[in-house]
């Protein structure tokens, strides 16, 4: 079974689109920003703002009806987490993580809507212990077989139009079963003294 070009070009979208969140490093104890900046497509409203921002579907913060509504926080983050509401006209919807500790490791969704459209970004936080380096390795070691797949698939892609490009000039130049010509030499060509004898 053979893998077509499209088929590769598939997958290689699929690895990109699996792997192109935004990685930040932040360290135990210490406070981290996890950026999220969108472009309204729409004239902006403290009113009709919704930001919510979550991991492992557990609620961080969240803004609606011109306010935080810190009821919908998990305890876990109380206290801890902050966003810039001044910069919500400039799209500016990035979450300030204070006191960061190893079970904040993963990946936080920063979801907005106004008005009529939707604004989805995703962040990967990948903490670090300052004696014993990262504390989510397996999250490395994703993003780095990640990458690796990617340059196999593309390594493959060049080898596929290589191939095809020697089979066309192998065929271009296949000669005739029978007269031991190429296709070009085989070709019937009429020549002056062809015309002049018949």
């Amino acid at each position: 079974m053979f893998i077509t070009l499209q088929q590769l070009l598939l997958f290689v979208s699929f690895w990109v689109s699996a792997y192109s969140n935004i990685i930040v490093f932040g360290n135990v104890g210490e406070e981290v920003i996890l950026p999220c900046t969108i472009e309204y497509k729409e004239e902006f409203s403290y009113k009709l703002l919704f930001v919510r921002w979550k991991t492992k579907d557990i609620f961080v913060q969240h803004f609606y009806y011109g306010n935080f509504q810190e009821k919908h926080q998990n305890k876990i983050f109380k206290g801890r987490t902050q966003l810039f509401f001044e910069e919500f006209p400039k799209g500016n919807l990035s979450l300030l993580l204070n006191g960061t500790q190893k079970f904040d490791a993963g990946i936080y969704e920063c979801f907005a809507f106004l008005s009529k459209v939707t604004y989805t970004k995703k962040i990967e936080l990948v903490v670090r212990d300052k004696q014993n380096g990262f504390t989510n390795e397996s999250s490395i070691v994703q993003v780095s077989f990640g990458l690796l797949a990617f340059c196999v698939v593309m390594g493959l892609i060049a080898f596929l139009r290589r191939r095809k490009r020697s089979r066309g000039r192998a065929v271009l130049g296949s000669r005739h079963p029978i007269s031991g010509m190429t296709s070009e030499q085989n070709s019937p060509v009429t020549t002056p003294e062809k015309l002049k004898t018949n």
